[in-house]
């Protein structure tokens, strides 16, 4: 996996230009000039940070398949660091999301220094609580985020 970064945004702005895709991550799509502001701040997340999100690749073939890691966060009092995975409808069900995101909780513990990462969830989202039940984190509770509410995940560093 490499950074997130501007020589993504074709593939990118596909993915999260894709209604079902964005149905519970923003509940719209993105066209390609917020595609573009958010890998450019990811770039400087990476810079500033020394994490940030990656892009996730086929293995065998290179193709663009989502992306991944961690992000600043500001709306959950006493949190720096969310946990988000993104992935393309043609990886939906392929394991795709859970070996990525196993790579990225390992990576995400050797990268960052705070003892808890969190990550926001849609309550309605069928597949997130299954998967970051997977990696570890558990439910906290729900709130108010971003004018909607919705679940609150968090896993512990453990020492």
């Amino acid at each position: 996996m490499l950074p997130l970064s501007a020589a993504d945004l074709d593939e990118a702005a596909a993915m999260l230009g894709d209604p079902r895709v964005m149905r519970y991550v923003d509940g719209a799509t993105r066209d390609r000039a917020s595609t573009a502001r958010a890998l450019e701040a990811n770039e400087r997340c990476w810079a500033a940070n020394g994490w940030g999100l990656w892009a996730i690749r086929d293995v065998t073939s290179g193709a663009f398949v989502g992306q991944a890691g961690l992000q600043p966060v500001t709306e959950i009092l006493g949190a720096t660091a969310e946990f988000s995975i993104i992935v393309s409808r043609r990886s939906w069900g392929t394991g795709v999301a859970t070996e990525a995101g196993h790579a990225i909780v390992f990576d995400a513990w050797q990268r960052y220094s705070g003892d808890e990462i969190h990550a926001v969830v849609h309550p309605d989202d069928p597949a997130a609580g299954p998967l970051l039940r997977k990696l570890g984190l558990r439910l906290r509770d729900e709130e108010l985020i971003r004018g909607a509410m919705a679940q609150v995940w968090q896993i512990q560093r453990v020492e």
